[in-house]
């Protein structure tokens, strides 16, 4: 057996030329030898955690603190390592213990910080990094620390200027400059935080994510050419990255390079960004079906839904049955139908049976199967493909009867908070007021939720609206709608009634760059706003063209 001082010495050896593996195995070794020597198992864990093997680093390091219970560098470790391994109540106790322990270390108060930021206690992360900046107030990671809990905590204001401070410690931090970039961007500073961003990635030209970030930002910038390009060279320095394969599909398919973009799609379930459902049926490819069912998967948002359900009818010719798997909110309005289609309502889970079914696909990945481009858009999207059923029909008819005085107008304007981009794309209800003052219109809410409070000018309809069938019977009976990028204004578009959507500045992929007519819905007017967040401008150019509309528009055909 090999001698305890000559293991050590090897374990040694190999640790500093970065050997970890055979010092890991060495040091092992010294711990049969030794058990009770609590520096071999923390040397352990060290050169554990340096082979990426987290768990086993954890329980070397757990086995050096049992032995040395106040060793601060082991109580740090552990924190380290079990923040890691995404275990943040076992790191904790490990960081406050640090902290009774060391009560002037700055890094011990700003590991504490970084588990309450994972732990989402923003305050109290806060707390800690302050701590930690009275005892090293020119530390710049600590200040980028502070700033991204400031900004998690929604004090966007004192996050940007620490990160400016943070700039100003570590002019040449790449990671802190693209942080302040995205911020001032999220602030809607766009130009401001694309030059950050585009420092921040001359100062590291061979990370993808910097390429990415920085083509969002031109993109946002209205530099659709370079945002691609930016967005191509991501792709090219990682192209297994799938955050960098989404933000091409996503700049592909804003250019109109269907087909490209669509196979990019497909990267969204890796990159998390579209819905990953788990279930026993495989994959469906384009093959014909014959006589198997295929099941398709609504996913994303309700507007995701009735933009592309338009190309389920393109499945009959496969030979097989067809079942769609819906929101609950949209079944009222897409089962009533003659069409030999099936449609089921979706839920968490996916039943036990399948629904039956013998393969399955997500729906918006249906483009991309069946490669389909701009000119299948434009035929398919040629006319409505969504019919409101005869009993909602008849319900809203009692409802809101025609009237001969005045032109009755609905208004949406907020989407689904929880909407990643619900902040750029909803507007407030105050700067509806341009249109409100308009005589001879009856003003509607389709808002839902419906808020408190709404201007008396406005007939509440949002609490009456107990599904997509009761919002579609009601959108037939109104002259137009006006909505903000909404699953409303997919709904207007699929039934074909008259709607002019108010779309924000950096608007997403799937609304023309420019002009006002869009393929997807000739139903549809677009109007834009010309700088980002700056709705009342658009709102009272849209109160300057309703005069007009109401001379020369003919009355709604209601059904």
């Amino acid at each position: 057996m090999t001698p305890l001082p000559q293991l050590l010495q090897q374990a040694q050896a190999a640790f500093s030329a970065g050997n970890f593996e055979q010092a890991a195995k060495a040091f092992q070794m010294a711990a049969t030898l030794a058990p009770r020597d609590w520096s071999i198992h923390f040397n352990q864990g060290i050169c554990l955690a340096q082979l990426g093997d987290g768990p086993q680093a954890y329980q070397a390091y757990a086995q050096a603190q049992a032995l040395n219970p106040d060793h601060t560098p082991t109580l740090a470790n552990l924190a380290a390592t079990a923040f890691q391994l995404g275990r943040l109540d076992l790191a904790l106790p490990w960081a406050q213990r640090q902290v009774e322990l060391e009560p002037d270390n700055p890094l011990a108060h700003d590991n504490l910080g970084q588990v309450f930021h994972g732990l989402r206690e923003w305050e109290k992360a806060i707390q800690a990094f302050h701590r930690a900046l009275i005892l090293a107030p020119h530390d710049a990671a600590i200040l980028n620390h502070l700033g991204m809990a400031q900004q998690a905590h929604g004090l966007l204001d004192e996050a940007t200027a620490t990160f400016q401070t943070a700039c100003e410690a570590a002019p040449g931090d790449g990671e802190i400059l693209t942080n302040l970039g995205l911020l001032l961007e999220k602030q809607g500073h766009y130009q401001e935080g694309l030059e950050l961003l585009q420092q921040a990635l001359a100062i590291s030209p061979k990370l993808p994510r910097y390429w990415s970030n920085v083509g969002n930002s031109l993109r946002r910038c209205g530099h659709y050419a370079e945002s691609l390009a930016s967005h191509q060279q991501a792709v090219a320095l990682a192209p297994a990255d799938p955050s960098c394969r989404w933000n091409n599909a996503l700049a592909l398919l804003c250019q109109g390079y269907w087909k490209e973009g669509w196979a990019e799609y497909e990267w969204g379930e890796m990159a998390g960004t579209r819905s990953r459902f788990s279930n026993r049926l495989p994959r469906w490819r384009g093959e014909r079906l014959h006589g198997r069912s295929l099941l398709l998967r609504a996913e994303q948002g309700l507007g995701d839904t009735l933009q592309f359900i338009r190309f389920v009818p393109l499945l009959l010719a496969f030979g097989g049955d067809i079942v769609i798997e819906v929101q609950p909110a949209l079944l009222p309005l897409l089962a009533d139908s003659d069409s030999p289609l099936r449609w089921v309502p979706q839920g968490p889970d996916l039943p036990k049976d399948a629904w039956g079914c013998d393969c399955y696909l997500p729906l918006l990945s249906l483009p991309h199967v069946l490669q389909l481009d701009e000119t299948h858009f434009a035929a398919i999207g040629a006319g409505p493909y969504i019919e409101v059923p005869q009993r909602y029909q008849e319900k809203w008819a009692q409802r809101l009867p025609i009237k001969s005085n005045a032109k009755r107008i609905g208004l949406v304007w907020a989407g689904n908070s929880r909407h990643p981009n619900d902040q750029e794309r909803s507007c407030p209800l105050s700067a509806l007021a341009p249109l409100l003052n308009i005589p001879e219109v009856e003003w509607v809410s389709l808002q839902k939720p419906s808020p408190a409070n709404l201007p008396a000018a406005l007939l509440n309809l949002g609490p009456e609206l107990e599904d997509f069938a009761d919002t579609a019977a009601a959108l037939a009976r109104l002259d137009l709608v006006i909505t903000v990028d909404t699953a409303i204004a997919h709904l207007a578009g699929a039934l074909g009634c008259p709607a002019w959507v108010m779309l924000a500045a950096d608007a997403d992929w799937r609304w023309p760059r420019q002009g006002t007519a869009t393929s997807w819905y000739p139903s549809l007017t677009l109007y834009r706003q010309k700088m980002p967040g700056q709705w009342l401008p658009l709102l009272d150019s849209i109160a300057g063209l309703l005069p007009n509309w109401l001379k020369t528009s003919s009355p709604q055909a209601f059904p």
